[in-house]
């Protein structure tokens, strides 16, 4: 809760009053909230505001727009070619769970920007349908996004594509080589 609120503009509601203002803070397990430029019950504005024990908390802008969708609509990004497999904890999540822990990111075509495993992992663990997030962006702007949720995996992808293969390889028989290769 204390990230997903921060720097968001949200409105609290607490004691029969309303507060509209920007999230600067949320307390982890107390629920308290930090809030700037607020304003009070449509009229009185204050500065910075501290509300210990608020009865509700809703984000007013920028908000996630959150769809419900068959799993088999979605597609992998065009430049999507990595290989992987989902972890076992995530495909027991999702059947468990019948959700992955968190939203993939996909375009409004249903091509998935972020979230590939998780939509695989539900897949996976039988699930027809998968809450993901639903972004509005050009082709240039999903490309820039997918390239910065796959920076570090791309990045050695194209590492191993560069390193030359040794002519002279030599088989490990001592049974201590990496497992997880």
């Amino acid at each position: 809760m204390d990230r997903a609120l921060q720097g968001k503009y949200a409105r609290v509601v607490t004691e029969g009053r309303t507060y509209e203002g920007w999230v600067e803070r949320v307390h982890h397990s107390r629920g308290s909230v930090v809030m700037h430029t607020v304003t009070v019950d449509d009229t009185e504005e204050l500065g910075s505001v501290f509300i210990r024990t608020p009865d509700v908390v809703e984000v007013i802008k920028p908000q996630k727009r959150v769809e419900w969708w068959d799993v088999n609509e979605l597609q992998p990004f065009p430049d999507h070619n990595l290989e992987f497999e989902p972890k076992d904890s995530m495909i027991r999540s999702c059947y468990r769970n019948q959700y992955a822990k968190s939203f993939p990111v996909v375009r409004e075509d249903g091509t998935i920007i972020n979230g590939h495993k998780r939509i695989k992992a539900a897949h996976v663990a039988g699930l027809d349908h998968h809450p993901v997030e639903v972004i509005d962006v050009t082709d240039e702007q999903a490309a820039e996004l997918f390239a910065v949720a796959h920076r570090s995996q791309l990045k050695n992808t194209s590492d191993d594509a560069n390193e030359p293969e040794a002519e002279d390889s030599v088989q490990d028989t001592s049974g201590d080589s990496d497992q997880d290769s």
